[in-house]
């Protein structure tokens, strides 16, 4: 498989990156225990502030300070510049890497050779774009997506960091998937952020043409989902749980995207506490199959649409506590097993 091929994962299920686990062991294991087809490397925001989704990926950017608990971009020497300009040109990816106290599950991982060999495929992920850029803010605490300067680097730095990631995953499994997590495209379109359909679409496909493996971009909350299905992405990663409905607002983009060869993953599984609580199988495939069953009235292909699709849980599982998450997981692991029998996909 390779990316000029089509993406057909049959209803495999994966997950999205933040587990609740301190023991980067036994994140590993437990990813690999609930998706042996396709793992993915856990990131572990309870064990240091290094590992949440900002920090985790903000190495190398020049003017990087870290003080405290808090992260910023102080504006850079032209020569921390100049400097950051060559390396993002040459071609050794080490530069950009991920250090292992920024990334303990990221090193695990490549402890399970066999394992990943085997596997369908292996997923990474980092940050988007648009997400970084309003999150990580200058030493004025202002959002460096309003500077031009830092907004340049930061998703270069990016994307070499996704590179940086592909060239050791594809050491042990040629096909490889690259999620960047957008929380905040949540924010596009309201008041509180001035970010132009322009810019956020710029800013995703600068780091989507960059990366030579398979694309998801997830969103966890509601957003313009048109402005996803226009992109270059392979796959569309979104919390079916609460916001398949908005999906299926965006009919004419979502079947220009399925009919180019695009794939969803859904994000079926709750993973706020309360709701997983009582949550089951039986009500989760009656969700899904009532979402696709509207999809097939809108003439939408049943048989392209599952052989496109991914389960997943609806959202990284990094604020759960460790019971909810593992359940989370079994709800992933066995439910797409469920469809998989059911339609006939294995």
């Amino acid at each position: 498989m390779s990316k000029k091929n089509p993406f057909v994962p049959k209803c495999l299920p994966t997950g999205i990156g933040s587990l609740p686990f301190t023991e980067s062991k036994e994140a590993c294991e437990t990813v690999l225990q609930a998706f042996p087809e396709i793992p993915f490397w856990p990131q572990l925001p309870q064990k240091s502030a290094k590992e949440n989704m900002y920090w985790q990926y903000s190495q190398n950017l020049p003017g990087l300070v870290f003080e405290k608990e808090r992260m910023y971009i102080k504006t850079p020497d032209l020569s921390e510049v100049e400097k950051f300009y060559e390396q993002f040109l040459s071609e050794d990816l080490n530069l950009f890497a991920i250090t292992q106290s920024f990334a303990e599950g990221f090193y695990q991982f490549q402890n399970y050779e066999k394992q990943l060999k085997g596997a369908f495929a292996v997923k990474g992920q980092i940050t988007g774009p648009v997400s970084f850029l309003l999150q990580v803010t200058d030493e004025n605490k202002r959002s460096i997506l309003y500077n031009d300067e830092l907004k340049d680097i930061a998703i270069k730095n990016l994307l070499r960091k996704a590179n940086w990631q592909e060239s050791i995953l594809q050491k042990f499994n040629p096909n490889i998937i690259m999620f960047l997590d957008e929380p905040y495209l949540s924010a596009f379109g309201s008041a509180f952020t001035s970010l132009s359909r322009e810019q956020v679409i710029d800013s995703l496909e600068e780091v989507l043409q960059g990366i030579k493996a398979y694309t998801g971009v997830h969103c966890c909350g509601n957003t313009d989902w048109s402005l996803l299905l226009e992109t270059s992405l392979d796959i569309l990663n979104l919390d079916a749980y609460s916001y398949a409905d908005n999906l299926l607002l965006y009919e004419d983009q979502l079947k220009k995207y399925l009919d180019r060869g695009g794939s969803i993953a859904w994000g079926i599984v709750p993973t706020d506490a309360e709701l997983l609580k009582d949550v089951t199988e039986k009500h989760l495939l009656e969700k899904l199959e009532s979402i696709w069953k509207r999809l097939k009235e809108r003439k939408i292909d049943q048989e392209r649409l599952l052989f496109s699709s991914l389960i997943t849980p609806a959202c990284g599982l990094g604020t759960v506590i460790p019971e909810m998450a593992q359940k989370a997981l079994t709800l992933t692991k066995n439910l797409s097993y469920e469809i998989r029998e059911k339609y006939r996909l294995m």
